[in-house]
C-alpha cells in the first residue's frame, strides 16, 4: 500500500497508526551479480542448443516420411500404368480377333481373364513397393533418434550451471523483518520526526491543515496535480463518485491574482469539476512568518475556509 504523506501524516496525528521504520534491505555484491549472470547466459545457451537439435531432428524424421511415402507413391504410379498399358494392349488383341472373324464370345471370355491377370499383377507389384520403404525406414529414425538424444544429453551435461544449488532467475536477498528489534523511542508517534520530515515548511502546515478540515467533514481527498490542483476531492468512496472539485491552497495571506481565478474557473470548466479554494491561516504575520525550519512534534495550528468557485450556468 503506498500512501500520500499527508494521508501519512493524518493517521500519525490522529492516533489511528504509528510508523516503523525498517532498515535498508542489503544488495547484492558483485559477485553474486556475475554469478547470477553467468548462470542465466549458460541456461540460455542450453535452451538454445536444445532447440536446435529438435529442429534437426524433426527436418530428419519429415525427410524420411517424404522418401517412404514418395516410393510409396511412385510404386503405385507404376502399378496403374503398366495396368493401363496391358489393359490397353488387351483391347488391341480383342479387336484384331473380331476383325480376323474370331468368336465374339471367346473374345469376352479371353478379355476377363486378362483384366483379371492384370489386376492381381497389380497388387503384386504395389504389395512388393509398399513393403520395402517400411523395412528400411525403421532403422533410420531409430538412428536419428538415438543420436540426437546422445547428442542432447551431452549438451546439457556441458552446459551446466557455474555453481551447484544457483535459483536460476531469482537471487535470494535476505528477508528483512516487517518489525524488527526497535526501541519505544525508535516508533514514530508523533509529527515531524526526524525520519519523518513532515510538515516542516508554513505550506507543509497548511496541506496537512486542508487534508484534515476536508477528512472530518466527510470527503475523500486523492491527488490533483493532473487535474491542474492540489487535491482532488470526492464526496463519498472514490469507487462510487467522481471528484467534484480540484482544490488550490492558498496558505496565510498569499496574494490571489484575477488572473488566477479565471484559469482556475475555466480549468473546472474543462474539467467537469468545480474550483475549491482553500484558505489556511494560523494567523502568523510579519517577521514571525519566516519558516523556522524543522522542529521534532512542533504543534500544528491553523483554520481552513474554503470557497467555491465556478462559472455561471455551468453544468
Amino acid at each position: 500500500m503506498t500512501l500520500m504523506r499527508e494521508e501519512t501524516a493524518y493517521l500519525v496525528s490522529t492516533g489511528i497508526a504509528h510508523l516503523v521504520p525498517l532498515s535498508r534491505p542489503s544488495l547484492p555484491s558483485d559477485e553474486d551479480v556475475a554469478r547470477h549472470t553467468a548462470a542465466r547466459v549458460a541456461r540460455i545457451r542450453a535452451m538454445e542448443e536444445r532447440r536446435r537439435l529438435a529442429s534437426e531432428q524433426k527436418a530428419a524424421e519429415g525427410e524420411v516420411a517424404f522418401e517412404r511415402g514418395g516410393d510409396k507413391a511412385r510404386a503405385k504410379r507404376e502399378a496403374r500404368a503398366k495396368a493401363k498399358a496391358e489393359k490397353l494392349a488387351a483391347q488391341l488383341a480383342r479387336a484384331e480377333g473380331i476383325a480376323k472373324g474370331g468368336e465374339e464370345d471367346g473374345s469376352l471370355f479371353e478379355q476377363a481373364a486378362a483384366e483379371d491377370s492384370d489386376r492381381k499383377a497389380a497388387e503384386a507389384v504395389t504389395t512388393a513397393r509398399g513393403d520395402q520403404p517400411k523395412d528400411s525406414a525403421v532403422p533410420v529414425s531409430t538412428a536419428t533418434t538415438a543420436a540426437s538424444t546422445t547428442t542432447a544429453g551431452a549438451a546439457s551435461t556441458s552446459t551446466s550451471t557455474p555453481e551447484a544449488g544457483s535459483h536460476g532467475y531469482f537471487l535470494t536477498v535476505p528477508a528483512t523483518p516487517h518489525f524488527p528489534a526497535l526501541s519505544q523511542g525508535e516508533t514514530i508517534t508523533s509529527i515531524p520526526h526526524r525520519l519523518f520530515p513532515f510538515p516542516t515548511l508554513a505550506r507543509d502546515r497548511g496541506l496537512i491543515g486542508t487534508f484534515k478540515s476536508l477528512a472530518s467533514q466527510g470527503y475523500r481527498v486523492g491527488l490533483g496535480p493532473r487535474f491542474g490542483g492540489e487535491y482532488l476531492v470526492y464526496p463519498g468512496d472514490y469507487l462510487r463518485y467522481h471528484a467534484h472539485f480540484t482544490s488550490q491552497v492558498l496558505v496565510r495571506d498569499e496574494p490571489l491574482k484575477p488572473t488566477e481565478i479565471v484559469a482556475w474557473g475555466r480549468l473546472g470548466t474543462g474539467t467537469k469539476k468545480a474550483g475549491l479554494i482553500c484558505c489556511w491561516d494560523d494567523g502568523v504575520r510579519g517577521d514571525a512568518a519566516v519558516d523556522e525550519g524543522f522542529v521534532e512534534g512542533a504543534e500544528q495550528k491553523g483554520e481552513v475556509e474554503f470557497y467555491s468557485l465556478e462559472w455561471a450556468n455551468f453544468g
